[in-house]
């Protein structure tokens, strides 16, 4: 019994590294793909300045965030192990959530689903502070 204790925490340890290995490059591919984005919106900045441009660049800045975003909450997963905080989580959801509803452009339906799970996330987050205090 004691040998399948031993197997099964080694076992444990192994998909912890590879967890925390898969974090890692995962890491890296956003980064690189945040300096793609990044190189992207310059032609567009010095483009003409129509409207089908500026919402471009506000898609382009929103993917840009979207990915800093991702790579924030990598970096705190690779800092607590590959553990991430459940309303650290929210926080991100609700600040995604929030960019979707900026790039919206008008479509009621999306600005009221967006808005409603933004209220929900909210709600959440206040009932899990106030219950694990």
């Amino acid at each position: 019994m004691k040998q399948i204790y031993e197997l099964a925490a080694k076992f444990s340890h192994a998909l912890r590294l590879f967890t925390i290995l898969a974090l890692a490059i995962l890491g890296v591919i956003l980064t690189f793909l945040l300096f793609t984005e990044i190189f992207s919106l310059i032609p567009l900045m010095l483009a003409g300045n129509t409207d089908h441009v500026i919402f471009e660049i506000l898609d382009r800045v929103i993917v840009f965030f979207l990915f800093f975003s991702f790579i924030t909450m990598i970096i705190a997963a690779l800092k607590h192990h590959g553990h991430i905080a459940v309303d650290f989580l929210l926080s991100l959801g609700i600040m995604a959530l929030i960019r979707g509803l900026i790039a919206a452009h008008g479509q009621p339906y999306e600005i009221l689903t967006s808005s409603l799970a933004i209220l929900l996330l909210i709600i959440g987050m206040v009932t899990l502070k106030h219950f694990m205090k």
